[in-house]
């Protein structure tokens, strides 16, 4: 697994609209400003590309070609809050041109196009005048663009010029921007009237197609849309790192499918259900597809740390081959398996039903106080869970593991719809009370989560064993590898009882 090619850093940035002539003040007339550099002249040209219907552009993601400027390269920005963009680059050299996205920078944004071609939308040319401010503790804190640009809207074939300003942070703080800021709006700045260049350069076309944000106004209805928009999010900011092999890209892509389909479950009375049961059916078909690569990946990386913790004399015949080395290979296999999945059409479909839903109006409950329905919500969840932990208690042996499973599966469900409740509520008791709920039932999740991956481990194990009799070859490792499991397992096991006592003592206050 590989850490990712592109660079990657996080855009901080203040706009602001001045006419043709407005003069740029002296900077160091702003507070905590010691010293201001010469200006330097730059003209950066932009090609951005974009689907014919702007997919992009409505979530406020651009992907341009830049030429003329120190940053010259493929920029993809994507945006984190109001005020700062993750910017995404790759070099000239990945290839492409002014017509055409080389596929390195296009694999990054296929989960917003979705088969979709990429055409060039803008050209925008800007003359920049450069300028870097200092404060006592940061020498390059803050920079101050000051732009004249002309953009091409290349769809409609017309030209629009303005001026303006952008203060972007280097090295210095929030409170930097925020002073500076204060300082331009005080000689003859406006606040930006346009979140972007682009935005600015596709108009009223761009206007019509904006993909608001869900909004939170008090209902459930509005809570569980927040917090699902929060979970595609996740979805989709994964996609692209699991396509490059990034480190635990699989596993963070996996996490959010799980959560958006027990989310969806566990609020389905807020939601039309035959559009909530057939989303959560194709969720369904993601998370086996990445639970394939993730299994391997788990299981190579423990075998990996058991063989490496042996004496080198306890380590017998050909085992790390077959333990480690299978499991690898499997991983590869299975991951070549998702990116063929995530560039089809059924991925796109998924996608869509998932925009869909968070468009669509909510239902039933659905206007009721959140505090109060995600309460309820939780309230049955923690039932839930409560009766296969008394079940699991009254057992011994393979039927209490198996019992365990379940208590571990309703955990991870009460978590999911806990943590849902504790980021959608603005406030009070509930959300309180939601976050430690959440907090205690992933604690139980991750004891018995350990429990299951050594019962996966052991099956594996005594699989590959048996496979390595057949062959003649020595299975003392095996059988060393297996006894160490079944101590950890029972190692696991030991801290779930303090676990679940503090789960039922923070649900308690859920009513």
């Amino acid at each position: 697994m590989s850490s990712g090619g592109a660079d990657a850093h996080t855009e901080i940035e203040a706009k602001f609209d001045v006419g043709m002539d407005t003069p740029v003040p002296e900077l160091t007339g702003a507070k905590s400003i010691v010293s201001a550099s010469a200006p330097e002249l730059t003209h950066p040209v932009s090609t951005y590309f974009d689907t014919p219907d702007l997919d992009l552009a409505r979530r406020r993601i651009t992907v341009r070609r830049r030429t003329g400027s120190s940053d010259a390269g493929w920029h993809i920005k994507m945006p984190v809050s109001s005020d700062e963009r993750l910017e995404l680059r790759s070099p000239l050299s990945a290839g492409g041109n002014t017509a055409r996205v080389p596929a390195e920078v296009a694999d990054r944004v296929t989960a917003h196009v979705r088969g979709k071609p990429l055409v060039p939308v803008a050209s925008i040319e800007t003359r920049r005048i450069v300028t870097v401010v200092a404060t006592k503790r940061h020498q390059t804190a803050a920079e101050l663009c000051d732009d004249t640009v002309t953009a091409r809207n290349m769809l409609d074939d017309t030209t629009v010029r303005w001026r303006e300003w952008e203060v972007e942070l280097l090295d210095g703080d929030r409170r930097t921007l925020e002073k500076v800021s204060t300082y331009l709006l005080s000689h003859g700045a406006d606040p930006g009237s346009s979140p972007s260049k682009l935005a600015r350069a596709l108009g009223s076309r761009l206007a019509d197609l904006r993909t608001g944000d869900a909004t939170p106004d008090g209902t459930a209805g509005s809570a569980l849309l927040a917090a699902l928009a929060t979970d595609v999010s996740a979805l989709l900011a994964a996609d692209p790192r699991v396509r490059e092999n990034a480190d635990d890209a699989v596993h963070a892509m996996r996490v959010a499918t799980r959560r958006l389909r027990s989310v969806l479950r566990s609020y389905r009375d807020l939601l039309d259900r035959p559009s909530v049961d057939a989303v959560r059916g194709e969720l369904s078909w993601l998370a086996d597809i990445l639970g394939t690569a993730r299994d391997a990946e788990v299981l190579a990386a423990r075998y990996d740390a058991s063989l490496s913790a042996l004496p080198s004399d306890a380590v017998r015949g050909p085992v790390v081959e077959t333990l480690v080395g299978t499991q690898r290979r499997l991983y590869t296999l299975a991951h070549e398996e998702i990116v063929r999945e995530l560039s089809g059409e059924r991925y796109f479909a998924l996608l869509d039903a998932l925009d869909a839903l968070l468009a669509a109006p909510t239902v039933g409950p659905s206007d009721g106080r959140a505090d109060k329905v995600f309460r309820k919500v939780l309230r049955g969840q923690y039932r839930k869970i409560a009766r296969a932990e008394a079940h699991a208690a009254a057992l011994t042996g393979d039927e209490r593991a198996e019992a365990l499973h379940d208590v571990r599966k309703n955990a991870k469900k009460l978590r999911y719809a806990a943590e849902a409740a504790a980021g959608a509520l603005s406030g009070g008791a509930v959300r309180t009370t939601a976050a430690d709920v959440a907090k205690a039932a992933k604690k139980v999740q991750s004891v018995l989560g350990d429990v299951q991956d050594s019962a996966v481990s052991r099956a594996t194990i005594l699989a590959e064993a048996a496979s390595a009799t057949e062959r003649g070859e020595d299975t003392f490792t095996f059988g060393v590898l297996y006894a160490n499991e079944g101590h950890d397992s029972a190692d696991a096991l030991e801290p779930l009882p303090r676990a679940w006592a503090k789960l039922r003592r923070r649900a308690a206050s859920l009513g």
